[in-house]
């Protein structure tokens, strides 16, 4: 089993700070964005690596953008980010 983990800020200094973790099991590589808080914001399943992390750089740009970080944040289901 692999895994990875790291965080990653939008170019901007007001942008939030994310962290995401991908580990590749038998069913393909998992994956999760968390916030500042620790919390879960998106995570989801792809059948290669290259596909969870784009899919993981998405879910980052679509959670910054809609503004899912802080206290008013909630989970958006696997894939549909």
């Amino acid at each position: 089993m692999s895994e990875y983990v790291a965080a990653q800020q939008g170019p901007g200094m007001s942008e939030p700070l994310f962290a995401y973790s991908m580990s590749q099991d038998a069913m393909g590589w998992v994956w999760s964005v968390y916030d500042e808080a620790g919390e879960i914001v998106a995570s989801g399943l792809d059948a290669c690596q290259d596909t969870a992390k784009a899919a993981i750089d998405r879910a980052m740009r679509h959670v910054a953008w809609i503004g899912l970080s802080g206290p008013a944040r909630r989970r958006a289901p696997a894939g549909s980010v």
